[in-house]
């Protein structure tokens, strides 16, 4: 038999007929390709130091999906070739026959095998970028999803600009990356249709809970009972009256018991459980809340204002509290206008200087405006037509000091409005504190009140003390420090309406 024959009557045995056809090949080449992409991102995966949340799914849901896509093609190329068998069709299968002792083939060859090795490589490496993309902030906010927008900007200035937005709405595990990714398809869709709301809402129900995610890095491992803060803010006056604030933050209670882990603050160093109903989407309004303490003992807590009956509660979708309940602007922060300008002012970003330039700058920052681009420009408008009729001269002469408050402002402004999406602090407003939205008072608010009489107390020192420096130097230039716990803690005297009104109802966002 001649040594061509011979070839082609060994391939045809050690390859089955039914597989010698174009399809089937084809379908073997895809299968094997993306097997051989399983180990090498496992292997990568196995060896990484940061953890994917995308490699569950891109590792053994798509890629598998690929491979059996590949089978297919293998199986109906077999029975494609099977029924032509039936039909009696002649099938000639004759396969190229290389023979590396002629040198024109060899050298072929090897480049053939060279490119091929070479894609197998880039498409390796194709596949991991591209799965790896699926988890950047560009992706995230910029790609599929622009209407988040203003999420990435916020996101970028934020406590944990470092991290990637997987690592909280996603995380590891197929369970949650299926989850979004079936709800981001339907998303998608919308946005392309134009259905999306604005804003976007938080999704808190969908978030996983804290313990997965912000108890990796916040413990608790460590109980800290108290902290001092001191805070600069300037009034709304000509001279932008500087003033500080010192805060004494109550966070929790001394333990020595090592029975159980220390814990982070009052709810949890208290608790073990909290448990409670909200009757709208932004969870501010709480009629019912149940309490299980470390001892086991267990109290409901009714709003008096709530007027629910126990039928209505209980159709009311009950939430466990975790971190984000009350930390619920930790990645995305939208600031109120008068945290803004005091702290470009205490950065010197604005000058104090300029006259009424606090009340103007907050001004400026809560027009109304159709667009960030109109923003940017009425912005500047303003501030420099208000110098102009009330202090022309100094608009002449604090040109520069002008025009630096008014780069800042629109600096800031473009990461904490967005006027298309709607997004400001008014919609998404931050529950860590009480001073522009209900925040603590959702519950503390002194009108929860249990079956035998127990109330959630509004009492501000629970929580915090304001404090302010008494006493005169010294000897020797050295000041004899002491503290005492201020009369009157606002800065401007408004009587005793600070006792009786919430920190929101004037500082908060008019309805």
């Amino acid at each position: 038999m001649p040594q061509g024959e011979r070839d082609i009557h060994f391939m045809r045995h050690k390859l089955p007929n039914v597989l010698s056809n174009p399809v089937s090949l084809t379908g073997l080449i895809i299968a094997v390709f993306n097997i051989g992409f399983i180990v090498f991102l496992s292997v990568v995966e196995a060896f990484s130091k940061r953890v994917h949340p995308y490699a569950d799914l891109v590792i053994w849901l798509m890629l598998p999906a690929f491979v059996l896509f590949g089978v297919a093609l293998i199986i109906i190329g077999i029975r494609r070739e099977r029924r032509r068998e039936r039909e009696g069709a002649v099938i000639e299968r004759r396969f190229l026959v290389l023979d590396f002792n002629d040198p024109r083939r060899r050298k072929t060859a090897i480049l053939v095998l060279t490119a091929f090795l070479l894609l197998s490589l880039l498409y390796a490496f194709a596949g991991y970028k591209a799965y790896e993309f699926t988890e950047s902030e560009t992706f995230c906010g910029m790609m599929c999803h622009q209407v988040m927008g203003p999420e990435l900007r916020s996101h970028a200035y934020s406590v944990h600009a470092e991290i990637a937005c997987v690592d909280c709405h996603v995380g590891p595990g197929a369970k949650y990356f299926l989850l979004y990714k079936l709800k981001g398809t339907r998303q998608l869709f919308d946005v392309l249709a134009k259905r999306y709301p604005r804003p976007i809402p938080t999704p808190v129900a969908d978030l996983r809970p804290s313990q997965d995610v912000c108890e990796h890095c916040h413990g608790p491992k460590y109980q800290i009972n108290q902290r001092l803060e001191s805070r600069t803010y300037f009034l709304a006056d000509k001279k932008n009256t500087r003033k500080t604030i010192s805060l004494l933050l109550r966070m929790g209670k001394a333990e020595v018991s090592t029975e159980r882990p220390p814990r982070m603050h009052w709810h949890s160093s208290t608790t073990e459980e909290i448990v409670y109903a909200a009757t709208d989407p932004k969870r501010m309004l709480i009629p019912w809340v149940r309490v299980k303490r470390l001892d086991g003992k267990e109290r409901v807590y009714r709003s008096t204002d709530s007027g629910m009956t126990d039928a209505e509660l209980n159709r009311v979708e009950k939430r466990r509290m975790d971190c984000v309940d009350c930390h619920n602007r930790p990645g995305h922060p939208y600031r109120p206008p008068d945290v803004i300008v005091n702290a470009l002012l205490a950065a010197k970003l604005i000058d104090p200087a300029l006259p009424e330039v606090k009340s103007v700058a907050v001004k400026a920052l809560e027009g109304v405006y159709a667009s960030r681009e109109e923003a940017r420009e009425r912005i500047g408008a303003s501030l420099r037509e208000f110098y102009k009729a009330s202090y022309p001269a100094l608009a002449a002469s604090g040109e520069a000091a002008i025009s630096r408050a008014i780069q800042s402002l629109q600096s800031v402004y473009e990461r904490n409005y967005d006027p298309h999406m709607k997004v400001s602090w008014k919609n998404f407003p931050d529950n860590q504190g009480h001073r522009f939205s209900p925040g603590c008072f959702r519950c503390h608010d002194g009108k929860h009140r249990s079956d035998d009489g127990v109330v959630l107390s509004r009492d501000c020192s629970l929580c915090h003390l304001l404090i302010e420096r008494v006493g005169d130097a010294g000897a020797g230039g050295q000041d004899k420090a002491s503290f005492q716990v201020m009369r009157n803690p606002h800065p401007v005297d408004i009587g005793n309406s600070w006792k009786e009104m919430l920190c929101h109802e004037c500082h908060g966002a008019s309805p």
